[in-house]
């Protein structure tokens, strides 16, 4: 009975210490992109070095080149090199030591490189950080000061609205950078060793003319011109609302703000001109003479109305518009009859004089025009 008593102590105090080994013991840590490494090669000093795992979880080493670590432990990684090196090295010995755990995040796809992690990051403050370095206030890996918004990567090719997270080599998820930002979402919880993954818009459009920031754009395949132009800042006080050239395929054509195809897709390679509404001098017998600026149609029908048309013995046959110190004289009245070509588009700086006349009074002849104004554009 004493013997059996003797052994339950030392079978119950042999448990006991494994269940405490077990417990205490601490736990083998799997190696994390950007983790360094302490690779030795007993025997061969000229092979051994420390290194870092790159964003897609390899080592390179001497003789065996690439190696993929991911989701491995350094015992699992050892055996992997040794494995490699068994073609050179005889016997090969290897010991991996965890030396130093990765405080980076990585970024794949647009500018790449590495941002610093920070307790508590999130993917909307690795974007903000992205974005103030992309705005030009610091460089890639040295940690930009927390960011606010995502200005810098808007006016970028990144597509904010396919953002991804990458673990491990596993897919977290994809998110709308731009719908978390709008509800004040900061997204997932970012880990050491994570790495951002950035696609491209397929659209480039090269907005030109009177906008906020000239140059080119970058729009998803189902983004328009008119979002070309809001990521080109919008238009300025002085655009003009028609008259856009749209240079597509070879062609050219003029639109206005608010036709249709403002809101189709726009195409890789569009280039859109958006021109500054023209700003003329009309004089002579209107009913308010002075500079005019022409919004929305360039005619010369267009800048008479904006001065408040004749006054009652303006002589509208005789109208004189002085374009680059030429003279041309047009016939309003004559639109009333069809002919178009009395009515000239005109360009920034001209000037319109409208004379005086004795014997007839034009304003029922110009009241009539009114529903002319639209359907007589020169374009």
């Amino acid at each position: 009975m004493q013997q059996q008593r003797g052994l339950s102590f030392v079978l119950g105090a042999i448990s006991t210490l494994i269940l405490t080994f077990l417990v205490c013991a601490p736990a083998v840590a799997m190696v994390h992109a950007g983790d360094e490494l302490q690779v030795t090669v007993y025997n061969h000093p000229e092979l051994s070095r420390k290194v870092t795992v790159d964003a897609s979880s390899a080592l390179s080493l001497p003789l065996v080149g690439t190696i993929n670590v991911r989701g491995l432990e350094p015992a699992q990684i050892s055996a992997r090199v040794a494995s490699a090196l068994g073609a050179y090295v005889r016997n090969a010995a290897v010991d991996i030591e965890l030396v130093a755990q990765s405080e980076s995040i990585f970024v794949s796809g647009g500018p790449g490189g590495v941002l610093k992690y920070l307790p508590g990051e999130t993917l909307a403050g690795g974007l903000a950080d992205l974005s103030t370095v992309m705005s030009g206030s610091t460089g890639l890996n040295a940690n930009p000061a927390k960011g606010t918004d995502l200005a810098g990567l808007e006016r970028s090719r990144i597509d904010l609205r396919r953002v991804a997270v990458r673990r491990d080599g596993v897919v977290l998820g994809s998110y709308d950078a731009i719908a978390l930002s709008a509800r004040g979402d900061s997204g997932p919880s970012l880990v050491p060793g994570d790495t951002i993954v950035l696609v491209n818009k397929p659209n480039a459009v090269r907005v030109l003319g009177d906008v906020a920031r000239p140059g080119m754009t970058f729009v998803s395949g189902d983004e328009t011109l008119a979002d070309a132009i809001d990521q080109a800042g919008g238009v300025t006080a002085n655009a003009a609302s028609t008259h856009l050239e749209l240079q597509r395929n070879d062609k050219t054509q003029l639109l206005a703000l608010g036709d249709l195809q403002m809101h189709q897709p726009a195409q890789d390679g569009d280039v859109l001109v958006v021109p500054t509404a023209p700003r003329v001098s009309v004089v002579g017998m209107v009913d308010k003479p002075g500079p005019v600026v022409l919004k929305t149609d360039f005619s010369l029908l267009d800048a008479l109305y904006s001065a408040g048309g004749p006054t009652k013995w303006g002589d509208l046959s005789k109208v004189t518009v002085i374009q680059n110190g030429t003279s041309h004289i047009y016939n309003i009245a004559a639109l009333t009859h069809g002919d178009t070509s009395q009515n000239p588009a005109l360009t920034d700086g001209d000037t319109v004089f409208v004379p005086e006349g004795h014997r007839v009074d034009y304003g029922g002849v110009f009241a009539a025009l009114a529903p002319l104004l639209y359907l007589v554009r020169p374009f």
